[in-house]
């Protein structure tokens, strides 16, 4: 049995430590507020971008043209899913960063994450594709599916229209790399997934120079903020990945630290 003065001595630092553990609680409990707050503000911010985007677009009269009396009706489906596809890769993008962040953590789970983040992926990807394959079916421009297929050919303002063609082949390699992410190893699949950052760039120069559309403020708006928020989460994922590799590095140099004599 322990004595009066032990009781005494072993009671202060029970009160401390219990003290600590309710300390980190409350600490965790205001990050886990904080961090939930900020989430639900970036969402509300994009989504406000987006519907601000959209008014912008449709009262600058994109939208407004009666399609089924229009000459130029494939022209206008080129424009309109090039759009789509864009807001659904812009998408995709800043999900996946909202995931290696762990801004989304708290409230969805790693697989409904992943899994919507993959198929928006596909989505994004089949819009692509139809938004290129509607060039065939254009009567201004001649396309053929080498044009289509191969970046920097077709006949019109090849140069731009060239780099949404070459993000188009990037985007498949990191799109088909969703399920061959444990062959390929984590990684691995990380590295291959950095490639979808490059390609968010040379689809926005895509879609600012490419078509007429460019010039209209809604879509200036929609890549601009969207750009800049790719940028803004792209950083705090690298910075946060660079704190977490130096205790791993720190821990590998002191492993090949020979022994002292």
């Amino acid at each position: 049995m322990m004595g009066a003065g032990e009781v005494q001595r072993h009671t202060p630092a029970l009160e401390q430590s219990q003290g600590q553990r309710v300390e980190r609680g409350v600490m965790k409990m205001d990050n886990e507020k904080s961090t939930k707050k900020t989430d639900l503000l970036v969402i509300a911010a994009s989504v406000v971008v987006l519907l601000v985007s959209a008014g912008l677009l449709v009262s600058n009269g994109l939208f407004s043209m009666n399609l089924t009396e229009d000459a130029k009706l494939a022209w206008h489906l080129v424009r309109s899913s090039g759009i789509v596809a864009y807001v659904l890769l812009l998408a995709s993008t800043v999900w996946g960063l909202f995931i290696s962040v762990q801004f989304v953590k708290d409230w969805s789970p790693g697989p409904v994450s992943l899994t919507m983040h993959s198929t928006i992926s596909w989505l994004s990807l089949l819009l692509g594709l139809i938004h290129a394959l509607l060039l065939l079916f254009d009567d201004y421009f001649k396309y053929t599916i080498g044009d289509l297929l191969i970046p920097f050919a077709g006949p019109y303002r090849p140069e731009v229209v060239g780099l949404g063609t070459l993000a188009f082949w990037v985007i498949v390699i990191v799109t088909l790399s969703f399920p061959l992410k444990k062959r390929l190893g984590h990684a691995n699949w990380k590295r291959v997934h950095y490639a979808s950052y490059a390609a968010f760039g040379l689809v926005s120069l895509h879609g600012l120079f490419a078509g007429t559309e460019g010039s209209h403020l809604g879509l200036q708006l929609l890549v601009g903020v969207g750009v800049l928020l790719v940028v803004l989460l792209l950083g705090i994922r690298m910075g946060k990945d660079r704190v977490q590799a130096t205790p791993a590095r720190a821990a590998g140099a002191a492993a090949r630290k020979p022994p002292a004599a």
